[in-house]
């Protein structure tokens, strides 16, 4: 009966679901991007078009992906500890509130249970690389003093604004620095995982 049905949809031409992307031959599907676009949960960049956010939607479920199967191969999704609760508390703010968020899903007819899974699966990544990263991403003196006399004082200069002493400011400073040192050990991680998994891109 379902093969009769799928065959009927296609004969007149509706799209059932589109694949976007295989991932070590797991599929990424509109409705993916779709789910992930509801609870906006890839921010939209600055000036950022629609086209461009569908592809950073797209790149960024591509990372998860490739994540997740790492941390799966390894056995290391289910010995995770994460707060699923506080997860998607965050899920429905960003997304404006339980009202706004089921009227998206609504919208585009999928189920909350699947957002949770992405959500599920995001979260348990996150909380894996705040253990394997971050105890080792410590800003040093030099690298603090070179973001504050090269970026900070400059940008607030530049800005009208007053300029503080870096004792003022040295925690947000190293902050930011250790924040930006996390991010390259995910994406040497994920760059190194994407160069051993098969990753096929279908639409750009």
């Amino acid at each position: 009966m379902l093969t009769l049905f799928l065959a009927v949809l296609l004969a007149g031409g509706v799209e059932v679901e589109r694949v976007l992307a295989l991932v070590g031959g797991t599929p990424i599907l509109t409705s993916d991007t779709e789910l992930a676009d509801a609870a906006q949960l890839v921010p939209r960049a600055a000036g950022e078009d629609d086209a461009a956010h569908r592809s950073a939607v797209l790149d960024a479920l591509i990372a998860l992906e490739l994540r997740w199967q790492d941390l799966e191969t390894a056995a290391m999704a289910s010995r995770t500890q994460v707060d699923l609760d506080a997860a998607w508390a965050s899920t429905v703010k960003r997304a404006g509130g339980e009202d706004a968020l089921s009227a998206r899903l609504a919208a585009i007819g999928l189920p909350e249970a699947a957002l949770r899974e992405m959500v599920r699966r995001a979260a348990i990544v996150q909380a894996y690389v705040g253990v394997r990263f971050a105890p080792f991403v410590r800003p040093t003196a030099e690298e603090v003093e070179a973001t504050y006399r090269d970026e900070l004082a400059p940008a607030l200069r530049a800005a009208g604004r007053p300029v503080p002493e870096l004792a003022g400011v040295r925690a947000e400073v190293e902050a930011l620095v250790r924040e930006r040192k996390l991010t390259a050990e995910v994406e040497r991680w994920t760059a190194d995982l994407a160069r051993r998994t098969e990753v096929v891109r279908y639409v750009r």
